[in-house]
């Protein structure tokens, strides 16, 4: 890697403010606070869209103080500057310009002095802030044009030519820019060739570039002679993509005038070279030319937590770099020039009018791998660098490293701080998570971040239920810190409507702020997930199998082990490429894979798998070292790139490995029955009637195991997919629960523990998820090693217990701890649903002038009366089209009438949340509760003779937009231009009954 010039550069900062160091490994000196309450760092934060540099500083720090008081840690500050004003997504969502970009422009004064006005207002409410590298999605900056740090592509041509007078003359596309190769090729007179796609004879592929003259001349005979086979010539030069990621406020259409272009820093932003330190040097040079200086870089020190990259959505025709035919050279053992022509059109800016493969078994692919490799060790360069001068600055880096791109992505992923996947990009796929995990733990990563909640024509749509779901997933595959998209400014902008300005012109989710109802409630769930990041945050992670894979291409991140027998089973599985086995946590001891980070039982390779020399080396040492390798559905022979002695040598370690007594080739199906039947078990062995997902936790100063257990209900209507069994946890802990929606941390009263084990009954709500703790120095209480029909819960100490009994004709047998067994009587007390509420809705509609969306929205009240509950567009058409706040109210008398039964309290059970809900009973606020199944004990709240229920819900603004839809502007853009039709009507309010569960408190020991 050449860095020199990059480390002048930073040293010139680093004069000023000298580097704090970085924390992004796992078990960090840093402040975490408490799980009842977290602190900034722990805390997920809202993705910030600045518009462009001409927001008033005042409303941004209105913006910074509202996301740090409705529960987040702070923010990632992004110049949205309108998607870059593009033709991305076919030019659908460019906007006329609201403002002079080249005043208000990325890296400009104005820009500077609105990130000094985010760090400011961060430090002053303990926020933390991310800052993207530039605008748009961080991939490029201001520079001069043509600097050597921007992204590169290949221009290519050719001309065909005979057998017998070969080529002489200029090569085509002489002058376009520095010559990178020229090849000539037979077309085979046998292969399947057509219009659009020729087979090339390998045989006949000839580097030629040193036979061009200094004037671009040419003299060569065919290389290969076939009757009636074409002879071309292909010639490749070195150019610059030009691909911008904000536009130049002189090329696109503009509201208001915009100031002549004088400078480099006026005329938007160029993507950079993402295959080589230099590109980094770009960003670097710009931010220390017009952003850095003592100030600034004193308050990125304070409150900076990442500088950050978005995910790689740039395309060139073919993805090149100045140094990539010399490293591809040395680390491929051969020349790349030949097999250009077969990896054209590679970058997908262009499909080539003709796609061209050679006549070899696998087509050249393995030619193509090697590329890919070779990109992929070049952008680790690029990453290395950021990583590095992030760092000195005091900072750390983050990415969404290599996804969408043909490189791997697994191997890369090490390379900066704070990995970051997106729900979206990878369609809330755990097993695509896992993927994205496998490499960020082992190499001992603390964070894997995640852009997470946008969804395609969902905007104001979105309920926090959806988005909990995508949380929950994400947390399944070990995702521990989120990035909410996305948080918009909330002041007035230039042509744009109530309720205020909205990016992607209303193509994805979610504008979060002050502008939906629901924002005032938001700190119920923001809570519980800086409690579940806490959590996930703790420790290292422990996972059962590790499963080798190795891809050179990540267009898309699919699921690899689909089958869900693993799962079922309750075994924890992640994803490595060979390329981590480099990392140092990559060994073994005592039989165990990485054994001071997952801790992995077995390693996998399925015979579908790609190997690689030094990969296959590894694996013979992991397997000499007593590791459990299962080779599944046999043993592999694919190989990474074209190296056929290297191949031929792994195929045969492979094959000598199978004598070891721990290598097992074993049948593709059953794979959890196999490991299994080998003693290879789950730390959490499950068995229920759904999915249910774990991750596992362990904390090495506190000896705590933490659990993650989720019943996923996907494809399931929402309310549905209630589970029930128990799982079996590799721990003899003391358990605990650690309810992450109150921040209460209680002992579990029903379990049952032997010498290894300790087994857990639960019944989980379709995407319902727990958290468990296990203490090993906790002395365990008394407690019931059964449940049964009827026990709603139990609570105990060292000598006492008693069982919340609910409605239920029999009697019942409880076993408890002590050895002591006792029979329940029956409690016969049933459950009642309330009625006759009283609803007030608190309409939200646009403001008098629905372009001054400072105004607020105009709020008007309506009263109705429920016999039973119904959703909204059910109660009254009045409501079809209404969206805001809905305040219910009912009452019921306590003790229950005709009872000859003891009653000791109730449980109010709401069932599934549409968006938020707020509970209150006899004037006292009930604390936020699991928004899947809501219910809470409120035997303390009640009095005897009538009892007051009041629950305030929110709604999305869904269904109030579709009254505007044809009215609704964003920076001039409206929004029926982007998405046809208005939202479809949903349903909003309280839509499940609400029951009162009374229940007997038995005292049993």
């Amino acid at each position: 890697m050449q860095l020199p010039y990059l480390l002048i550069n930073t040293a010139l900062f680093i004069q000023i403010v000298s580097a704090v160091g970085i924390n992004d490994q796992v078990e960090p000196d840093i402040d975490y606070g408490t799980f009842q309450d977290p602190s900034s760092n722990v805390r997920p934060r809202f993705r910030y869209w600045v518009n462009d540099a001409s927001i008033n500083p005042s409303v941004v720090a209105e913006d910074v103080k509202a996301i740090g008081k409705a529960g987040a840690g702070g923010l990632e500050l992004l110049g949205y500057y309108l998607y870059g004003d593009s033709q991305n997504l076919g030019g659908q969502l460019q906007c006329p310009l609201q403002s002079d970009w080249t005043i208000f422009g990325f890296g400009s004064p104005a820009w500077k002095n609105l990130v000094d006005t985010v760090l400011t207002t961060a430090k002053e409410y303990d926020l933390l802030v991310d800052l993207a590298i530039g605008p748009n999605q961080g991939a490029g900056v201001p520079a001069p044009y043509n600097d050597d740090g921007l992204l590169w592509d290949l221009a290519g041509f050719n001309s065909t030519f005979s057998n017998e007078k070969g080529f002489d003359g200029i090569i085509p596309g002489w002058g376009a820019g520095p010559l990178v190769a020229a090849v000539t090729a037979q077309v085979s007179s046998t292969g399947p060739s057509n219009g659009t796609y020729k087979v090339l004879v390998e045989s006949s592929l000839l580097d030629v570039t040193n036979l061009v003259s200094s004037n671009g001349h040419l003299q060569v005979k065919a290389n290969h002679t076939a009757e009636g086979s074409e002879h071309l010539l292909f010639v490749y030069y070195l150019i610059h993509s030009e691909y911008r990621e904000t536009q130049s406020p002189a090329d696109v259409p503009a509201a208001v005038p915009q100031s002549p272009v004088t400078t480099y820093a006026q005329n938007g932003s160029w993507v950079v070279d993402h295959f080589s330190p230099q590109g980094a040097l770009a960003v670097v040079d710009f931010w220390r030319q017009s952003l850095l200086d003592s100030e600034t870089g004193t308050l990125i020190r304070e409150v900076g937590n990442y500088l950050w990259e978005d995910s790689q959505e740039y395309t060139v025709s073919t993805f090149w770099t100045p140094r990539l035919q010399e490293v591809f050279q040395a680390n491929r053992g051969y020349s790349i020039n030949r097999f250009i022509p077969i990896l054209i059109g590679s970058g997908g800016g262009s499909t080539p009018e003709i796609t061209y493969v050679t006549d070899e078994l696998d087509a050249g692919a393995s030619h193509t791998m090697d590329y890919q490799q070779t990109l992929t060790e070049l952008n680790a360069d690029y990453l290395t660098s950021l990583t590095q001068w992030s760092n000195d600055l005091g900072i750390q880096f983050s990415a969404q490293v290599v996804y969408n791109l043909p490189m791997d992505m697994l191997a890369n992923i090490p390379y900066v701080n704070g990995p970051e996947c997106e729900t979206l990009g990878f369609s809330d796929n755990i097993d695509s998570y896992r993927q994205f995990a496998g490499p960020a733990h082992l190499a001992g990563k603390r964070i894997i971040t995640n852009e997470a909640g946008a969804m395609i024509d969902s905007v104001y749509q979105e309920s926090i239920p959806e988005l909990l779901w995508t949380l929950k997933r994400s947390f399944a595959g070990s995702v521990n810190q989120f990035v909410l998209h996305g948080y918009p400014t909330s002041g007035n902008y230039g042509n744009t409507t109530w309720p205020g300005f909205t990016t992607f012109s209303y193509l994805f989710s979610e504008m979060h702020g002050p502008r939906q109802p629901a924002f005032a409630y938001y700190k119920d769930w923001l809570d519980w997930l800086s409690r579940t990041q806490f959590v996930e945050q703790t420790g290292i992670p422990k996972v059962d199998i590790a499963f080798w894979s190795k891809s050179t291409s990540y267009k898309t991140v699919p699921t690899i082990y689909s089958p869900v027998d693993l799962q079922s089973a309750g075994y924890s599985y992640e994803y490595l490429s060979p390329d981590n086995f480099v990392l140092p946590g990559a060994y073994v001891s005592n039989g165990t894979f990485a054994p001071n980070q997952q801790a992995f039982k077995a390693l996998v390779v399925r015979a579908n798998e790609t190997l690689t020399a030094s990969g296959v080396a590894k694996l013979a040492e992991y397997a000499h070292s007593k590791l459990p390798i299962i080779f599944s559905g046999g043993l592999p022979s694919n190989f990474s790139g074209y190296n056929p002695e290297a191949a031929r040598l792994a195929v045969n370690t492979i094959k000598n490995l199978t004598s070891l007594s721990n290598v097992h080739t074993v049948p593709y199906d059953n794979l959890a029955a196999t490991l299994n039947s080998l003693n290879i078990l789950p730390r959490t062995s499950v068995s229920a009637n759904r999915t249910w997902y774990t991750t596992w936790r362990h904390d090495t100063a506190t000896l705590t195991e933490y659990v993650y257990v989720y019943n996923d209900a996907a494809g399931v209507p929402y309310g549905g997919g209630i589970s029930s069994g128990s799982i079996s946890f590799e721990t003899t802990g003391t358990p605990f629960l650690y309810d992450a929606w109150t921040g209460n941390i209680t002992a579990l009263s029903i379990y049952k523990k032997s010498e290894t084990h300790v087994t857990i009954p639960l019944t989980l709500a379709g995407n319902q998820s727990v958290i468990i703790g296990f203490h090993k120095d906790s002395q365990p209480s008394l407690h019931l090693q059964n449940t049964t029909d009827g026990v709603l819960s139990a609570a105990g100490n060292s000598t006492s217990l008693a069982i919340l009994r609910s409605f239920d004709q029999q009697s019942r047998n409880v076993y408890l701890s002590n050895g002591k067994s006792v029979t329940l009587a029956p409690m016969l007390t049933p459950t009642t649903t309330l009625g006759n509420w009283t609803l007030i809705v608190e309409s939200w509609t646009a403001p008098s002038d629905i372009y001054n969306v400072e105004l607020g929205p105009t709020r008007t009240n309506h009263t109705f009366e429920l016999p039973t509950l119904l959703p909204w567009n059910q109660v009254s058409a009045s409501l079809n089209n209404v969206s805001g706040i809905g305040y219910y109210s009912t009452t019921f008398d306590w003790p229950p009438e005709a009872t000859n039964d003891t009653v000791s309290g109730a449980i109010i059970d709401l069932g599934p949340i549409v968006h938020t809900a707020r509970v209150s009973v006899n004037g006292h606020v009930l604390p936020p509760g699991e928004i899947t199944w809501a219910k809470w004990d409120i035997g303390h709240l009640l009095q005897r003779g009538q009892n007051t229920v009041e629950v305030v819900v929110t709604t999305p603004l869904g269904n109030v937009l579709r009254t505007y839809w044809d009215e609704l502007e964003t920076s001039g853009k409206l929004a029926s231009a982007v998405v046809s039709s208005p939202p479809d009507v949903a349903d909003y309010g309280l839509v499940a009954p609400v029951k009162i569960i009374p229940y007997r408190e038995d005292q049993v020991a």
